[in-house]
């Protein structure tokens, strides 16, 4: 279908099929509008955080000490609700929880460092004792093997075998 254009005005861009990016899902839009006109405009999220959290109101009134708010809270919600304080104080636990991925979003890990700065290596060498000692006589075959528990979880190094002591030598000088 040929669009006419204007003249000295580029026709827009062709995009693929679908939505644009980041654009809502027709239907998602609907119910969040439905939800906001049916309970005064509050989200989910806003009537989850007046149950979780203690307004500035509430703490004032326990001079500050949150802890004492965040209890009286509970008490008052237990009365509301017919229950008992703990089981109020579990529901506003559980708001918290579910509100906290929204309030305190995950940070991005952490970028690598320079690739200049190695970790040392990490050796771990299984010597024998002397016979007749805790280890052992060496006899049993097996026996002076390394522990299992060392073993798990140790990576296997590709790089080259070097020398790591250097040679005695007289002529040093």
């Amino acid at each position: 279908m040929n669009m006419p254009t204007l003249p000295g005005v580029a026709p827009a861009a062709r995009r693929g099929p679908g939505r644009p990016k980041g654009s809502t899902n027709k239907r998602s839009g609907d119910l969040q509008r439905y939800v906001e006109a049916q309970f005064n405009g509050l989200t989910p999220g806003q009537q989850s955080a007046q149950i979780a959290l203690v307004t500035a109101k509430e703490l004032r009134a326990c001079n500050g000490d949150l802890l004492s708010a965040m209890a009286l809270k509970a008490k008052e919600l237990a009365r509301l609700l017919g229950c008992e304080a703990k089981e109020a104080w579990l529901l506003m636990q559980r708001e918290r929880a579910d509100l906290l991925p929204y309030i305190h979003q995950k940070r991005a890990p952490k970028a690598e460092e320079d690739g200049d700065q190695e970790k040392a290596p990490h050796v771990i060498i299984g010597v024998p004792m002397e016979a007749g000692t805790a280890a052992g006589s060496g006899e049993i075959p097996g026996e002076w093997d390394t522990p299992q528990d060392l073993l798990d979880y140790q990576p296997v190094s590709d790089d080259e075998p070097e020398q790591v002591t250097q040679p005695k030598s007289h002529a040093q000088g």
